[in-house]
């Protein structure tokens, strides 16, 4: 890594500030990239610190938006003064990871089916078999979209993403993006939904039980693999702390 590339990298990054998808930016604070699309479209957190909407951005790009990524909602970068270049990769959930997830919830009832056949005998063998089916190769959606997205965003979208730039620009130094991508730092923060303990949201008075969710060894085996180097699941109560910490303001 240079610093030369390093100042490739962020010319790459630049160019999207301007651009936009439909009505979302590229480069737009966290208070709309952590807005939902759907619903009340309240965001997840209130900030003015602006990053890259890299959902919006993988959406703009003509090689990607036929068969669309997963990708993490934030891109963000800091260079340190010896040179040591870091990449945030930052998703927002409107999702309380303390509870059960869905897959958790269906291999119990479908034990209970098992356990407690009286209450439950207007369900036929055929449909047990079913069930139990069911249950060996479902996977809960949440918890695999938040696997994926690092890898996806890395080594496709960001890398097509490159691509499509350097087709598009002046810009003569060229590098090989894959191999840049595994000198970098490259961290990744999730941050999560807490609840109150009556189980409504409440953002006067956040609660964050536990953490210690299954998420996380399945991020490990990220770092493991050197997909990124650094993870945290974060209430997001404390992403001012984040940027703080980070020496991102």
């Amino acid at each position: 890594m240079s610093n030369l590339q390093n100042e490739s990298f962020k010319r790459f990054l630049k160019s999207f500030n301007e651009g936009k998808y439909n009505d979302h930016n590229f480069y737009d604070t966290i208070t709309e990239i952590s807005r939902k699309e759907s619903g009340d479209k309240s965001p997840l957190i209130i900030s003015k610190k602006e990053m890259y909407s890299l959902d919006d951005i993988a959406k703009g790009c003509s090689s990607l938006k036929d068969n669309l990524p997963k990708t993490v909602d934030a891109l963000w970068y800091k260079e340190e003064d010896d040179g040591i270049f870091s990449i945030y990769l930052i998703e927002f959930k409107f999702h309380n990871l303390d509870s059960p997830d869905a897959k958790d919830q269906l291999n119990a009832f479908v034990d209970n089916v098992y356990s407690e056949r009286k209450k439950y005998k207007c369900i036929s063998d055929d449909e047990k078999y079913e069930l139990n089916r069911i249950k060996k190769y479902y996977e809960d959606n949440v918890s695999h979209s938040l696997i994926l997205k690092p890898i996806e965003s890395l080594n496709v979208v960001i890398p097509k993403l490159y691509d499509e730039y350097c087709h598009k620009s002046s810009d003569n130094e060229r590098m090989n993006i894959n191999e840049y991508l595994n000198t970098i730092k490259k961290k990744y923060y999730v941050f999560v939904s807490t609840y109150t303990e009556n189980g409504k949201f409440n953002p006067q008075n956040e609660r964050l039980i536990s953490q210690g969710t299954k998420l996380e060894k399945h991020f490990d085996r990220l770092v493991s693999g050197n997909i990124i180097d650094y993870y945290e699941i974060k209430p997001r109560c404390d992403f001012d702390d984040f940027l703080k910490l980070e020496q991102l303001i």
